[in-house]
């Protein structure tokens, strides 16, 4: 029987999450921003210290930025241009459908994952927004919600869906220019440049997380097997011998390998992270050199 995710206690994994934040983070370092006043170089001009250039003096400009040395050498009125000073924001897309939570140790890793990127944009001091989704159903989650992990009884308010069901990201309410961290194991029916293309709109950035398990990428089926629907609990008998278990290796490496490809062609750190392995070794396989988790 599948355990439901409100049935998974969240808090060990929130723990480890917060102390993994001090040594990784999201790649929030390496563009400029839009948002509200604070730590991080912005696409304007704004009135940190750091100086950036000069311009003339235009009606309706700050008049405390006029370079008065420079006006009293030339008598021509110029500014003094500085760096804009924002708050990035990050948003987080939790897939909550039931193959994220159907196996123990990838459920824990997914958690990991939420919390990690929660914690680390706080450490960063960006804003940080979550939302929920499964299948064409979203729900945005208050930040009281998901520090007491009251979030999970969220998922009982969206029905469940077909397995193959891709995520409705295109009708979630993005913020101009915000970072998309999207979880999800990515089992499902969909064309990843759609998808793709949906969390980059508004000009947004994108960072995909993809848990997994060995149990899905190794599974090592010889024999007769009862196989468990993880969205809707449909059981079939299935008996399973090389020829078909090969064909499944197949088709599950053509599924990542595009998307993949797909990461690739957008400019998307894309990383799968093994649930088998402790965090920080499974983050410096593929998320750490693909830029989707940085070292701090």
């Amino acid at each position: 029987m599948l355990r439901p995710l409100q049935e998974i206690d969240a808090e060990p994994a929130a723990t480890r999450a917060r102390a993994l934040a001090d040594r990784f983070s999201l790649p929030l370092n390496d563009r400029n921003w839009r948002g509200n006043p604070g730590d991080y170089a912005g696409i304007g001009v704004g009135s940190s210290l750091d100086f950036q250039d000069h311009r003339n003096y235009l009606p309706g400009d700050d008049p405390r930025h006029i370079n008065w040395q420079a006006f009293a050498r030339t008598g021509d009125y110029t500014l003094k241009l500085y760096r804009e000073e924002v708050r990035p924001v990050v948003e987080i897309i939790m897939d909550v459908s039931g193959s994220m939570f159907a196996i123990d140790g990838k459920a824990e890793r997914a958690l990991e994952l939420l919390y990690f990127s929660f914690f680390s944009a706080e450490r960063a001091g960006a804003s940080a927004r979550v939302f929920l989704t499964r299948g064409p159903l979203w729900k945005p989650v208050e930040t009281h919600a998901l520090l007491t992990h009251h979030w999970q009884e969220l998922t009982e308010e969206m029905e469940e869906t077909a397995s193959s069901a891709p995520p409705a990201l295109g009708a979630i309410p993005f913020r101009q220019r915000s970072l998309r961290v999207f979880i999800s194991d990515l089992l499902f029916r969909a064309a990843p440049e759609n998808l793709v293309q949906s969390l980059q709109r508004q000009h947004g950035r994108a960072v995909l997380l993809c848990p997994f398990s060995t149990a899905e990428s190794d599974p090592g089926w010889d024999g007769n097997y009862e196989f468990i629907d993880s969205e809707d609990g449909s059981r079939n008998d299935r008996r399973v011998d090389a020829l078909l278990l090969k064909r499944y290796l197949e088709s599950y490496r053509r599924h990542f390998d595009r998307w993949k490809a797909a990461s690739m062609r957008a400019q998307i750190p894309f990383a799968r992270i093994d649930s088998s392995t402790r965090f920080e070794e499974a983050v410096r396989k593929e998320a750490v050199p693909s830029g989707a988790i940085q070292l701090t």
